[in-house]
């Protein structure tokens, strides 16, 4: 009975170490994602405010519309804040998912492999 109760406490230290290490995982793969999809966005915006400012106002300013840029601005920082992360961790998780499922498989059924 305690070997029994030992046993259940050694893999219920596995499974939680387990659990941490995938909360500490995701926190980190979501913080890099994100910090990494802001400097991409602080990239272009200065690209976009350094090209703006270098247009001869003659041609651009007097056929493109005063709302049209700032439009502009929004759309392209909020693509680079909000759908390239989900859209690029969505991906993630779904090779990991299938590279996951190709190594159990491979591991159970070694003729899989081959």
């Amino acid at each position: 009975n305690n070997t029994d109760s030992g046993s259940r406490d050694f893999y219920l230290g596995i499974y939680g170490a387990l659990g941490i290490g995938q909360a500490v995982a995701v926190l980190l793969s979501a913080l890099t994602l994100y910090v990494g999809a802001l400097n991409g966005a602080r990239i272009l915006h200065d690209l976009l405010v350094s090209n703006i400012l270098r247009v001869p106002c003659t041609t651009f300013y007097d056929v493109t519309p005063v709302g049209r840029i700032p439009n502009r601005f929004s759309k392209d920082v909020d693509t680079l804040d909000n759908i390239l992360p989900m859209t690029l961790r969505g991906w993630i998780t779904c090779f990991f998912s299938v590279l996951g499922t190709l190594v159990v498989i491979s591991y159970t059924t070694p003729i899989f492999v081959s």
